[in-house]
């Protein structure tokens, strides 16, 4: 098998998993049926998009933010298709993104007394966090900008 078969059977599992653990967390959340598939599709995006940048710049951050920034335009753009909220395709798209192996070790490390590496993971966590709500900040103010537009786009031409 060639390197490049065994990246393409990665990344499907990872697009499949990441599909699969969005539509899990949305039916918790009770999310409506109909927006069942397409948050799932926003989460693996998301996901998908999270590992090529990791992949490319090494620093999760980053990778978080621009994941987060994609969950935002993706949620905005469903949420005028589909007349819903944009924030059940928030919700559920950040899930893949959320830190959680962060969480769980700054905890681990901090209950077994190793605080210089419990603070560290700590620090990174709140960089990932702080990076989720980043993105989704950009892509709300960038999404109502470009409404803006359209409007007075609109209005210009009735006059």
């Amino acid at each position: 098998m060639t390197n490049f078969s065994y990246d393409y059977i990665y990344l499907m599992i990872q697009f499949s998993l990441g599909f699969i653990v969005t539509f899990a967390f949305a039916i918790f959340f009770n999310a409506p049926r109909r927006s069942l598939l397409t948050c799932s599709f926003i989460g693996s995006c998301a996901w998908m998009v999270f590992i090529f940048i990791r992949h490319i710049s090494k620093d999760v951050v980053v990778a978080t933010l621009v994941g987060a920034v994609l969950v935002g335009l993706l949620s905005s753009n469903a949420s005028k298709k589909l007349k819903m909220p944009a924030t059940v395709f928030i919700y559920t798209g950040i899930i893949p993104l959320v830190p959680g192996y962060g969480m769980y070790y700054t905890m681990q490390n901090l209950v077994t007394k190793n605080y210089s590496v419990g603070a560290q993971l700590g620090v990174d966590t709140l960089l990932q966090a702080g990076a989720i709500a980043m993105g989704i900040l950009i892509a709300s103010v960038f999404s109502v900008s470009i409404n803006r537009v359209k409007i007075q786009r609109r209005t210009k031409f009735k006059k």
